[in-house]
């Protein structure tokens, strides 16, 4: 198996990351064929997760665009490399905004990090509300390699078994430790998200990510 400490290893990862967001981000203009006028929310931005490879970077409006999330130093960051769009503090699963408020909300890989009993349902409810369209990102709970901790089958392992796995050939978080995460199926992406077609992005043998996405019918055959 090999080391993700060798540079060419975390080059082939970043390389295939960076395929799998271009696929994702020609999705999300294909789908949603932006116009000037459109009010976009990024729920989740990252000034140092998603950096020179986010919605902020693609979008054609990027000053159309509200970002935010509950981490105020992500938000900082955010507006240090992206100062168009406008800023807000919030909970994801309490948004501070009306029914209906955007014509586009957009998350990437951000759900599977929502956890405690029914929270995922109140983030997938409060996208919902306030988007009149949305496209929702998230690893694949059945892709075989884990892409927070790097590991193959990570997530298919009992607790007792992550923590010494990550101990033995884990460097990308810390050894010793395991990031808690509610990884999600297809069957469950639509189950949270009903309205919504759920695409399958891929770029190795196996869809490495899933998409919940509507578009309102006032945008379709447009």
């Amino acid at each position: 198996m090999p080391d993700s400490r060798d540079p060419a290893f975390r080059r082939v990862l970043k390389n295939l990351s960076h395929k799998s967001r271009t696929k994702k981000f020609d999705l999300l203009m294909e789908v949603f064929n932006p116009r000037p006028g459109d009010q976009v929310l990024d729920v989740g931005v990252s000034g140092d997760v998603f950096v020179q490879h986010c919605l902020e970077d693609v979008y054609p409006y990027p000053q159309r665009i509200v970002a935010g999330g509950y981490e105020p130093n992500e938000i900082l960051t955010a507006r240090r490399h992206y100062p168009q769009p406008q800023y807000a503090l919030f909970d994801g699963c309490a948004l501070p905004f009306p029914d209906q408020r955007f014509d586009l909300v957009f998350s990437n890989a951000v759900i599977e990090h929502i956890l405690g009993p029914g929270r995922q349902q109140k983030f997938a409810q409060e996208i919902m509300r306030v988007g009149k369209s949305w496209f929702v990102t998230t690893p694949n709970y059945w892709y075989p390699f884990e892409s927070h901790h790097h590991l193959p089958f990570f997530q298919f392992l009992p607790r007792s078994l992550q923590m010494p796995y990550n101990r033995l050939l884990g460097t990308h978080i810390a050894k010793g430790t395991v990031q808690e995460l509610a990884l999600l199926s297809a069957r469950q992406m639509h189950r949270l998200f009903p309205p919504s077609k759920i695409a399958k992005v891929r770029v190795t043998f196996w869809p490495e990510t899933l998409v919940a996405y509507y578009l309102h019918p006032e945008r379709q055959g447009h």
